[in-house]
C-alpha cells in the first residue's frame, strides 16, 4: 500500500537552524525513489522572535527540480493555538489555510497517510479542533520531533524548542484520536549538546557536514550551499544548472551538524538502521540502533510532557529509543548519507 507523507517544518530564508533543509532533503530523497508519496509541505509561520524571516520557497522548488516531483505546499498560520474554540473560528482564511491543507491531505489520501511535524504544531492542532475524526479514520501515524523524554519524571519538566513555538498546541497533539510517534528531541536540555550524547530517549545526534556533502551528487550540493549559505538571490535555480562551479565555502565544509529527525523518515517507510549505518528491513529489530516503545504520555497546557510504561491495553502512543547509543551517531550519519545518493 502506497505510503503518503504531508511534511511540516519551519523551513525559513534566512534559516534559523538548516537542520531543516537537511530533513527535507530527506523526506524528497525517499519520494524520488519510490519509497513514498510526498504529498506537501507546511511551512510554518515565521516567529516574531526571529524577523527577516521568509517560508523558504525556493529551497522547496530547489528539490523538486532535483527530483523532478511537483510539490503541493502551503504556509501556516500567524496566529498561535489556544484551546478557545472560538478563537478559531474567528481566524481569518489565511491562518486558516494551514490546517485546511492538512485536512484536505486526508482527505485525498488513499493509502497509508502520515504527517511529520518538525516545527509547531500549531496548525495540526487547528486541524484536529476542527475535524477529529478525519486524523482518527484516515491518519496512520503522527511522527511528533518535539520536546524532552527523561524516564526519570523528577526530570522531565524542561520545555524543548518546538514546544516553546506554541505549548497549548504541543500539548493538543496528544489528544489527537490516531497514533503518535513521539521523538524526543533531547532527555533532558543541557548547556554542552556533546554531553547529550549516549542519551537513550532523545533524536539527538550531530556529524560534521563534510563528511556527508563531498559524498552528494553536484545538484544537491548545490543545493546545500545556497541554502546553508543563506543565500537570497533569485536566480535559485542557476547553481543547480551549473553545480561544477558552485563551490562549498570551508565554513560550510567544517561546520558539525546537529539533527533530530532523521530516524522517523526510515521508520516511516518500514526501514531501520543498523550499527554499521546500512538502511534494513523494519522487520529486523533486533539489529535496529533505533526503535519505538508503546508508552503512556501526559502533557499538561503548558506543554510539559511526562511518559511512563503502557500498562494493559495495547497503547497507540510510542516513544523514540536509541538502542545502541554507542553506534547511533555514526550509523545514522552513513544511513542518511546512503538516503540522499538518491537525488542526483
Amino acid at each position: 500500500m502506497t505510503v503518503r507523507l504531508l511534511h511540516q517544518t519551519d523551513l525559513f530564508r534566512p534559516y534559523i537552524d538548516p537542520d531543516d533543509h537537511w530533513d527535507l532533503a530527506c523526506v524528497y530523497a525517499l519520494a524520488a525513489s519510490g519509497q513514498l508519496e510526498l504529498g506537501g509541505v507546511l511551512v510554518d509561520f515565521p516567529p516574531d522572535h526571529y524577523p527577516g524571516r521568509s517560508p523558504d520557497v525556493t529551497g522547496i522548488a530547489q528539490l523538486s527540480y532535483l527530483t523532478g516531483l511537483p510539490t503541493h505546499m502551503a504556509v501556516g498560520s500567524s496566529a498561535p493555538y489556544t484551546h478557545d474554540r472560538a478563537s478559531l473560528n474567528a481566524l481569518p482564511r489565511r491562518d486558516r489555510a494551514g490546517a485546511e491543507f492538512l485536512l484536505n491531505y486526508l482527505r485525498d489520501s488513499e493509502g497509508l497517510a502520515y504527517i511529520s511535524i518538525v516545527g509547531s504544531c500549531r496548525d495540526l492542532a487547528f486541524a484536529a479542533k476542527l475535524e477529529p475524526n478525519l486524523f482518527r479514520n484516515k491518519c496512520a501515524g503522527i511522527y511528533l520531533n518535539a520536546g524532552t523524554g527523561h524516564p526519570d519524571v523528577a526530570k522531565q519538566g524542561h520545555k524543548e524548542y518546538n514546544v516553546v513555538l506554541n505549548a497549548a498546541a504541543y500539548a493538543a497533539t496528544f489528544d489527537i484520536p490516531c497514533p503518535i510517534y513521539w521523538m524526543p528531541c533531547h532527555e533532558t536540555i543541557l548547556d554542552d549538546p556533546l554531553e547529550e550524547m549516549g542519551q537513550r530517549f532523545g533524536t539527538y545526534y550531530r556529524f560534521k557536514q563534510s563528511d556527508v556533502l563531498r559524498k552528494l551528487s553536484s545538484g544537491l550540493q548545490s543545493y546545500f550551499t545556497y541554502s546553508l549559505e543563506a543565500r537570497t538571490d533569485a536566480r535559485y535555480l542557476q547553481p543547480l544548472l551549473a553545480p561544477r562551479s558552485d563551490v562549498l565555502c570551508s565554513y560550510t565544509i567544517q561546520t558539525y551538524r546537529p539533527m533530530w529527525c532523521t530516524a522517523g523518515f526510515f521508520h516511516m517507510a518500514s526501514q531501520a538502521v543498523d550499527k554499521a549505518g546500512k538502511i534494513i528491513s523494519g522487520s529486523n529489530a533486533d539489529d535496529a540502533i533505533f526503535g519505538f516503545r508503546p508508552v503512556e504520555i501526559k502533557c499538561d497546557p503548558n506543554g510539559v510532557t511526562t511518559w511512563t510504561e503502557a500498562s494493559g491495553a495495547e497503547s497507540n502512543r510510542f516513544l523514540f529509543e536509541v538502542k545502541d547509543p554507542n553506534s547511533y551517531a555514526s550509523a545514522m550519519t552513513a544511513a542518511m548519507t546512503t538516503l540522499l545518493g538518491n537525488i542526483q
